[in-house]
């Protein structure tokens, strides 16, 4: 009971202090967002407005004239319901009637043909149509059924010539029988829709009665104007209109409270956008508390120069680095993620920029081109790159929103070419922001991973001088596994250096392992016991976990270190001690890996291809057939153990992976042809 009590304070606490870091960082963005209090806005009327989307601050009303009310008037006559009265006693009647009358004259076998006729008549209604209004555009009648109007389509309403030329049509013969057929049904069936002259005066009178006075009104928070609209006649009166009140009303504390609400309320819902995303889309970010606090200090951290700027010198806003969010957010997560930051930074921050659409377009356009760059945007020529394709992104996007807005570019300034251009250097400090944020976070960025494939690294130094075999097993295992995870859309790099560095536990009893006994007599294993031999195999895992604490590794690394074997047994030893003593039972945990089993699509690769890789040393000038087999049967083995479970990978995504390492192999062991020397 004790140990639920602690793991339910665990959660608790893990999920108090991410919903606490989250409500601090929405206050701060509130109470420092920038309040406007005077009409800024300069308008004519014809001409084109050219600021940003403007929303109404107060609720605004304009009357309508006498005019205006005439002309609605006559628009209700013309959209008018039209309300009847259906008698529906007068189709039972009329079925009595033609049922006497058949039978008077012996005309049962017409009975069938006449009923169907009567039923579709009256289905929907028969009306009189010289007593119902001249109305064109009629769409639907109402008629009352049980208290309750019931509509229906007028075009299924039968009027006196769809009678009779449905009866013409139904009894087309001129014999003797149908003729009085016809002509019993032309005088008995009568209309059985009546138009409600008194209720359809009364419902006009009261749509009348119901027309506003007021000819336009915004309620506070709606649009009156967007950006590069024409001033008409009505939007231009609406402007003149909340000029005046804007500016003779007195702005107080309540305006204040409400105006800090409204901010309170759309960042805590911009937020709730990114939890939500993160939750379903990416789970393991959203577990760590401690890479949502990365995140909310990245938002943060550049809101915060925003505002600054805006308040001090907003003619400078272009030149804050916005891309650099994206590209540092990036070396840390994947494109999605990094993207959606973006985003959401700049959906924030639209509130208070000033050409809110401009500011938004220029930026979203921009940092999803940046993202587009190659995975490898962290090289020095890479980012050279990436600055260059920020600057001419800005200055060709906002060329382009100045000719749709202005016609022409007179009026831009190469003041805004240099605050793109600087804009761009500034991305170039990057660099510094993801050191910082890696030692502040503990956080394993894409440069460290690149930093780390240098094979000229202190620990697989060490790896090349005392385990060399080693060494080229695990660039082997490296060069297919990261092929595999770029087939199936996992982390390639991380997968590349997790399986450079998962063998750094052979550095200890380097001798002991196959790869490492060349040119040697005598297996050391020949003197052990398999329990002894199984232990010193065993401890290669924790000897690594070990050393790349040692060496300082990061955790997404050690992680390919503890996981590369699950908990699967060393079978070799396992079997050979059962054969030296059947007899006895065998501890199985003796001669088991500790494990844990992989967690992600990347330690699940590392695994498989770590375990075909070896194993294919031991086939003797293998052939395709044989590569392929063993690919099958190694994955297989490792279904069966179930090494998979506890990660997020697909079968789909196996098979795929398993067809990458077979072609892999295949071309390392491909046949060549010896020339005569």
């Amino acid at each position: 009971m004790s140990k639920f009590f602690r793991l339910y304070y665990i959660i608790s606490k893990k999920i108090l202090d991410k919903f606490l870091v989250t409500l601090i960082a929405i206050l701060a963005l509130t109470f420092c967002f920038p309040k406007k209090k005077i009409f800024k806005y300069k308008f004519s009327k014809g001409k084109t407005w050219i600021y940003e989307d403007l929303f109404s601050p107060l609720n605004l009303r304009i009357l309508k004239n006498n005019k205006d009310i005439s002309l609605e008037i006559e628009n209700i006559k013309k959209k008018s319901n039209f309300f009847c009265f259906k008698n529906i006693k007068i189709a039972k009647n009329i079925k009595k009637k033609i049922k006497k009358f058949l039978i008077k004259k012996k005309l049962f076998a017409f009975q069938k043909k006449i009923t169907k006729i009567v039923n579709t008549i009256y289905k929907y209604g028969y009306i009189d149509s010289n007593h119902f209004p001249k109305k064109d555009n009629i769409s639907f009648v109402f008629y009352k059924k049980n208290k309750h109007w019931i509509s229906f389509s007028y075009k299924k309403i039968y009027t006196f010539n769809r009678v009779q030329n449905l009866i013409e049509k139904e009894i087309p013969k001129n014999r003797h029988h149908e003729f009085l057929i016809k002509k019993i049904l032309k005088k008995t069936i009568v209309p059985d829709l009546f138009y409600e002259r008194n209720y359809n005066e009364k419902i006009f009178n009261e749509k009348i009665k119901s027309i506003k006075k007021i000819k336009f009104s915004i309620a506070k928070g709606e649009k009156i104007v967007s950006k590069n609209d024409i001033l008409n006649e009505e939007k231009f009166q609406m402007l003149s209109l909340l000029k005046k009140e804007y500016e003779t009303k007195i702005w107080n504390k309540k305006n204040n409270y409400f105006l800090i609400l409204g901010y309170f309320l759309i960042i805590s819902m911009i937020f709730s956008i990114l939890f939500l995303y993160l939750f379903y889309f990416q789970k393991k970010i959203f577990k760590s508390n401690r890479k949502i606090n990365f995140l909310i200090i990245n938002i943060l951290l550049i809101s915060f120069i925003t505002i600054t700027i805006l308040k001090y010198y907003s003619k400078t806003l272009y030149l804050i680095p916005f891309c650099i969010l994206p590209i540092s957010i990036r070396a840390f997560f994947n494109f999605n993620l990094s993207f959606i930051i973006h985003l959401i930074t700049i959906l924030l921050l639209s509130l208070i920029t000033p050409n809110s659409f401009e500011f938004i377009f220029i930026q979203i356009t921009t940092g999803f081109l940046v993202l587009l760059t190659k995975k490898n945007i962290f090289k020095m020529k890479n980012l050279f790159l990436t600055v260059g394709k920020i600057t001419v992104t800005y200055i060709v996007i906002f060329c382009s929103l100045t000719l749709i807005r202005e016609g022409s570019l007179e009026k831009i300034s190469l003041y805004t070419f240099f605050l793109f251009f600087f804009s761009g250097l500034l991305t170039l400090f990057v660099y510094p922001f993801i050191f910082i944020f890696e030692k502040l976070f503990n956080i394993t960025s894409d440069i460290s991973l690149l930093e780390l494939s240098d094979v000229n690294t202190p620990i697989l130094r060490l790896l090349s001088k005392k385990a060399p075999g080693t060494l080229q097993h695990v660039l082997t295992v490296s060069n297919i596994a990261e092929e595999a995870a770029i087939a199936i859309g996992a982390n390639s790099l991380l997968v590349k250096i997790g399986a450079i560095y998962h063998d750094i536990g052979k550095i200890q009893n380097s001798i002991f392992f196959t790869e490492n006994q060349h040119n040697i007599t005598l297996n050391p294993h020949e003197n052990l016991s398999p329990k002894e031999s199984a232990k010193i195999i065993l401890e290669h895992v924790p000897i690594g976990i070990k050393l790349a604490k040692k060496h300082h590794l990061p955790d997404p690394i050690t992680d390919f270190i503890k996981t590369h074997h699950g908990n699967s047994l060393v079978y070799y030893f396992y079997e050979k001690q059962k054969e030296k003593y059947p007899n006895v039972l065998i501890d199985k945990k003796q001669f088991q890996y500790s494990g844990p089993k992989p967690f992600s699509k990347e330690t699940v690769i590392v695994m498989i291809c770590d375990s075909i890789e070896a194993a294919s040393k031991s086939i003797k000038n293998p052939s395709d057939k044989d590569l392929n087999n063993l690919v099958e049967k190694i994955i297989f083995k490792q279904k069966i153990e179930n090494q998979f479970s506890n990660s997020n990978i697909t079968l789909k995504e196996i098979e795929k992976v398993k067809k990458v390492i077979q072609k892999k192999l295949i071309n390392i062991y491909h046949s060549r042809i010896e020339y005569p020397m």
